[in-house]
């Protein structure tokens, strides 16, 4: 069976002809006739473009502001098999969630329990089993991202 992954989330209407802010990382996806997924049906994209870092997004089954307003909050989501190819320095954040962080040494730090995208910077949410530590996701910090587990060189204190 084929993984769903999350590709985006409905934010409030845009204007009265049902189009809707959507917060996303891959807004590649958003081309007309793509076909997304939710937990109330699929929804076709007719057109997007880009607003104040988010996107509007116009779908084929929405076509009014009562509608929009009624989707705010769900998640969108496609097959994994659907996902654009990403470039070797690239991720999916369902493939890093619950991933083991370890140091160089090979010392558990804890599991990947999120990661916050912002323009300036990624962290990834190591969940240390005392709390949460956002690590910045940069080549300095997370050398190295394998298929089970990420290596983490942190500076001093910051697990502590």
């Amino acid at each position: 069976m084929t993984e769903r992954v999350p590709v985006g989330s409905c934010g409030k209407a845009h204007g009265i002809r049902g189009e809707i802010a959507v917060y996303t990382d891959v807004p590649e996806i958003y081309v007309a006739g793509c076909r997304l997924q939710s937990e109330r049906g699929s929804f076709t994209v007719t057109a997007s473009r880009p607003h104040k870092g988010h996107l509007i997004v116009a779908f084929e089954e929405i076509s009014d502001r009562t509608t929009a307003e009624g989707v705010r909050n769900l998640e969108l989501v496609i097959d994994s098999n659907q996902r654009p190819e990403l470039s070797q320095d690239e991720f999916w954040v369902s493939s890093l969630v619950g991933l083991q962080a370890q140091d160089r040494g090979g010392s558990q730090l804890g599991i990947i329990s999120g990661v916050v995208t912002t323009e300036a910077q990624d962290r990834l949410v190591v969940d240390t089993g005392h709390g949460q530590v956002e690590v910045p996701f940069v080549p300095e910090l997370v050398p190295e991202v394998l298929e089970t587990h990420v290596v983490v060189d942190p500076p001093v204190g910051l697990f502590d």
